[in-house]
């Protein structure tokens, strides 16, 4: 591909343009292109997406964004963009961005010009600068990108200017340069090089009058925009062309060793260009992966029946004809009509049926050719044929079709083969047909040739199988169906490709209809849906149960559902008997097909909860190196045995996953599975902790296990790759505590809710964390693990107290309490204390929170424990205010402030600015009270607390509306609703009642300052 930054935004694919029209991704596309091949982080794209002003929905738009900026891409550059914990990058080639070749170039000339070699500078210069097409990002609508990146580009455009211009003037070239020079002077006013250079090429053309006008003139400019003198290189320069200065002038032609001009001395006396931009990154390494997958032949209800090649059977004989009339009949009155039988109840597909349309109207291609890929027994075999039916009247000369039986329980059908069956077709007589695959490749391209004729070309194995059936005409169509990725077929013969996903609820529904009838599905909806959600919306998983449902009228569907609830007995519940409609058969043709390590790989998935995972989790639950494991993923992936719905994130869906676990526990022994898993759990857990620390670096730690050999648990450079890390693998390590617990590991059982606690808690998700607290509690119950239990029946109490269980917290909270002291904890109790301090405080007990507050200080300073010294001094603070006593809270909490700074804990921190913030402006200092605040705000959303933004922007709000500033207090307020909405947090309506009083109350002068500002 192509990209250019250089002027407007321009991509090409193939020498053809690629539109990126939608504003925003062309934004993010320029911004990621500007540091190609380093990641960008996703608060800088949030940054130059939405100019400053993100909605509070930003993290999961921009996902989107990202999602349609691949689609936009096409093929070609879908797998370019990569997804890294901390943002992401764009992958480029040399010579694939203007701007890194811009400074390829000019490096090069710059060299050339340091090594006297003008001639090679002057062209390799020109060559760089010819790579601008107008203002860089002129049509990318983000100001802050265009400040932040436009005045660079240009700086690195005028230095390329200067060194070619200087290189010109060493090869005496002053006259051809003097006008471009004028005009850049005219538009660079201040910029002295320039100055210089048309001082220097207005004296070597003999206008010395001209060259001294020159300088006074920028000398006035200087002095008058700037009221500065010229520097000292200028005013040099300006005395010696004064005093007619013959060293300046060129020297008499002579060949250097560039085979170009010299002269005596450049403008600035050093006959060399300056140092230019070093462009963009090389490439850094990262994993390139391979374009879209595309895969095998299984449709909901496609043609069964003899796979083999479709046509007459004879005698063969090589006659090597190879032309067209060697046939009996002219193949303008032989119209080939092989196609199976229409697909009874197909549904949906209406994208893909309108793709396939679009690519048979495209002029100009020298064979269309479309792979249809996706995994067993998604329907890749029902669309070919469905489409194929409806558009056979536009191919008047014939369709042929061949199963190729790629994958199946019969042998692959050969390429010669295959030929043999179309030559039949073609009624071509069996004493004519060639022997060789080259022969009979050769008369078949001769008798499609200039013919409108479709081709059908099912359950590919891989390309060698195909290449041979293709013609070489423009007017002939091939579509391809294969469960293997067929990417070789993208790049040299320009196929497109059309993956298949499974079935919408809506089509699932619309399936299951078809058959049974309308009337049953709506006498049970949520059976129905169950019946979807358990076939996986696998259009052949959903044929089979529709079938069973139809043979059996009397049966439930709440019955059915019932027998494919157990996952280890769903796939002997879509079972029919039959090969070619047997879901657990069409799984193990892909299967039977990979290597042994990928086998290996596969089967172990079926062990991980899902509902995806990422490479290194893969690598450890293998106990591979990563580059092994990707490479093992993308096997699994080419052969449609794995997604990959983002980059670097893989899944499949449940019956392949039960199909999975099933050939584990027929294959792999015990001892290698509960390997597998502490594996996979160690990489969790020590990746959590590490993450979990660097968020909240005042928690008490917690001792892990040490990580079994074969885990490769990551690190972090910065909080903001944690946080992104937590977000993408938030529901899988909600399944892997269970996961852990359901498999005897119950040391991770309860350490791994441990390290979710504050992810979890800075977005409220307080319904999670009470349900992976039980699983938590009941492991450490089980190890008889008294610090434990101490530990997981605190966390409980907390979220039970945000739930507003009262009982329920002071029964846990007690009985952490009495283990930590039982233990001799003392720092452990006087975290109970401020645990039990806020829950004193959400009852509307301030008084009693306070007293357990300064419980907690007195143990915490016992034990000399500087992190919760802090803490219990802030919410000390935080309980003087609550009580009115704001002179005490402001003491209190500008100590615990003074310890947080020291320690670096900055959650904290940000805590206790929101407590300063409400004293300041309960005395009435509003505008320090706002300053408090914003600082907290700021610490908030750094860290990604999404929870503790959305509370502080509230209590802003609630200054501004004191100040009187009711514009700025709706608009905070208003962004403290969006992530509360998005946060599905109750106090969003509480939030909604304040800016509805706050209307009423100020009535048309509100909207009027919201309106007219």
């Amino acid at each position: 591909m192509e990209f250019g930054l250089l002027g407007p935004l321009v991509v090409r694919a193939s020498g053809s343009r690629v539109t990126v029209s939608a504003g925003k991704q062309r934004v993010l596309l320029a911004a990621l292109l500007l540091r190609g091949n380093q990641v960008v982080p996703a608060a800088d794209l949030t940054r130059f997406v939405w100019e400053g002003g993100p909605p509070g929905t930003a993290r999961v738009t921009l996902q989107n964004y990202v999602k349609r900026l691949r689609q936009a891409l096409g093929p070609s550059g879908y797998e370019r963009i990569v997804t890294r914990p901390a943002g992401y990058l764009i992958e480029v080639g040399a010579g694939e961005l203007d701007v890194a070749q811009f400074g390829v170039l000019q490096a090069a000339g710059q060299a050339a010009a340091r090594a006297g070699a003008w001639e090679r500078a002057s062209e390799q210069l020109a060559e760089a600068l010819a790579l601008w097409r107008g203002q860089p990002l002129a049509d990318v609508p983000s100001q802050v990108l265009a400040m932040a990146e436009v005045p660079r580009l240009t700086e690195i455009r005028l230095d390329a200017l200067e060194a070619r211009i200087d290189a010109d003037l060493h090869l005496g070239r002053h006259r051809e340069v003097v006008a471009e020079l004028q005009s850049l002077a005219a538009a660079e006013p201040l910029r002295e090089r320039l100055h210089e250079l048309l001082m220097l090429a207005l004296y070597r053309s003999g206008q010395q009058a001209a060259a001294l006008a020159a300088y006074r003139a920028a000398r006035r400019q200087l002095v008058d925009e700037l009221g500065i003198e010229p520097g000292p290189v200028l005013r040099d320069l300006n005395q010696r062309i004064l005093q007619s200065d013959g060293t300046l002038l060129p020297a008499p032609a002579s060949s250097n060793g560039a085979g170009g001009r010299t002269d005596r001395s450049s403008a600035n006396g050093r006959g060399a260009a300056q140092p230019g931009w070093p462009g963009l990154a090389a490439d850094s390494g990262t994993d390139h992966r391979d374009g879209d997958p595309a895969g095998d032949a299984a449709g909901e209800a496609g043609p069964t029946g003899d796979p083999g090649a479709t046509g007459a059977t004879g005698a063969t004989g090589d006659a090597g004809a190879t032309g067209a009339d060697t046939a009996s009949a002219p193949l303008n009155t032989i119209r080939p009509s092989l196609l199976p039988a229409a697909v009874p109840g197909f549904t949906g597909r209406a994208l893909e049926l309108r793709a396939l349309s679009t690519a048979a109207e495209q002029p100009g291609r020298p064979v269309v050719i479309t792979v249809i890929g996706g995994t067993a027994g998604v329907g890749k075999t029902a669309l070919a044929v469905h489409w194929a039916r409806q558009v056979a009247a536009d191919f008047p000369d014939g369709q042929l079709y061949v199963n190729l039986r790629g994958f199946g329980p019969a042998d692959p059908v050969s390429p010669t083969e295959a030929l043999r069956s179309f030559l039949d077709a073609l009624q071509v007589p069996a004493a004519q047909i060639p022997s060789s695959l080259d022969g009979r490749h050769a008369l078949y391209r001769s008798l499609v040739e200039g013919k409108r004729i479709l081709i059908v070309l099912d359950n590919a194995r891989d390309p060698a199988q195909v290449r041979p059936l293709l013609p070489a005409g423009p007017t002939a169509m091939v579509v391809i169906t294969s469960r293997a990725e067929l990417a070789s077929l993208v790049v040299t013969e320009g196929a497109g490709q059309i993956s298949l996903d499974i079935l919408t609820d809506a089509d699932a529904h619309q399936l299951i209809a078809g058959r049974i009838g309308a009337a049953r599905l709506a006498a049970e909806p949520d059976a129905a849906d169950e019946l979807i959600r358990l076939c996986a919306g696998l259009p052949l998983a959903l044929a089979i149960t529709a079938a069973r449902a139809a043979a059996h009228p009397r049966f439930t569907l709440a019955a059915l559902a019932a027998e494919l609830r157990d996952a280890r007995g769903r796939l002997d519940a879509l079972s029919t008997g039959e090969d070619a409609t047997d879901v657990r058969a069409v799984f193990s043709w892909s299967y039977q097909n990979l290597h042994p390590p990928a086998a290996r790989l596969f089967r172990l998935l079926g062990l991980h909860p899902g509902p995806d995972i990422c490479a290194l989790a893969a690598a450890s639950l293998a106990g591979l190196p990563l580059p092994l494991a990707r490479r093992l993923l993308r096997e699994l992936t080419r052969g449609h045995l794995l997604a990959e719905p983002s980059p670097g994130r893989y899944a499949f869906h449940d019956l392949l996953r039960a199909y999975a676990a099933e050939q584990a526990a027929a294959t792999d022994s015990e001892a290698a599975r509960r390997a597998a898993l502490r594996r996979v759990l160690d990489y969790y857990l020590h990746t959590a902790f590490a993450g979990a620390v660097l968020i909240n670096s005042a928690r008490g730690l917690i001792d892990l296990p040490p990580a079994e050999e074969g885990a490769a648990p990551e690190t972090f450079d910065s909080h903001v790759e944690a946080l992104a890390w937590f977000e993408a693998e938030h529901h899988v390590l909600l399944a892997a505590a269970s996961l852990a617990a359901d498999n005897g590991f119950d040391v991770h059982a309860w350490q791994l809710p441990w390290t979710l606690a504050d992810h979890l808690e800075f977005h409220r998700m307080w319904h999670d964390i009470a349900a992976i607290q039980d699983v938590a509690l009941a492991a450490a119950q089980r190890l008889g693990d008294l610090a434990a239990q101490a530990n997981v029946h605190r966390s409980v109490g907390r979220v039970r107290f945000q739930l507003s269980a009262w009982d329920d917290s002071r029964s846990h909270l007690s009985q952490a309490l009495r283990l930590y002291q039982d233990l001799g904890d003392t720092v452990g109790e006087a975290r109970v204390h401020l645990s039990i301090g806020k829950a004193m405080e959400r009852m509307g007990r301030p008084d009693e929170a306070l007293g357990h507050a300064r419980q907690a200080l007195a143990l915490f300073e016992a034990a000399d424990n500087r992190p919760g010294q802090a803490r219990a001094l802030n919410n000390i603070g935080w309980y003087h205010a609550i009580l009115g006593d704001h002179r005490q809270a402001l003491l209190r909490s500008w100590q615990a402030l003074g310890l947080q700074r020291e320690l670096g804990d900055r959650c904290g921190e940000a805590n206790t600015w929101d407590t300063l913030g409400f004293s300041h402006q309960h005395l009435g200092q509003l505008a320090k009270s706002a300053s408090c605040f914003q600082k907290a705000i700021s610490l908030f959303a750094d860290m990604g607390s999404r929870s503790g933004e959305a509370e502080v922007l509230t209590h802003l709000g609630d200054v501004h509306s004191a100040a009187g500033s009711f514009q700025a207090a709706i608009a905070v307020w208003r962004r403290a609703l969006e992530i509360l909405d998005e946060l599905d947090d109750p106090g969003a309506d509480e939030l909604r009642g304040k800016l509805r009083q706050l209307a009423l109350d100020n009535g048309h002068a509100t909207l009027t300052r919201v309106t007219h500002g």
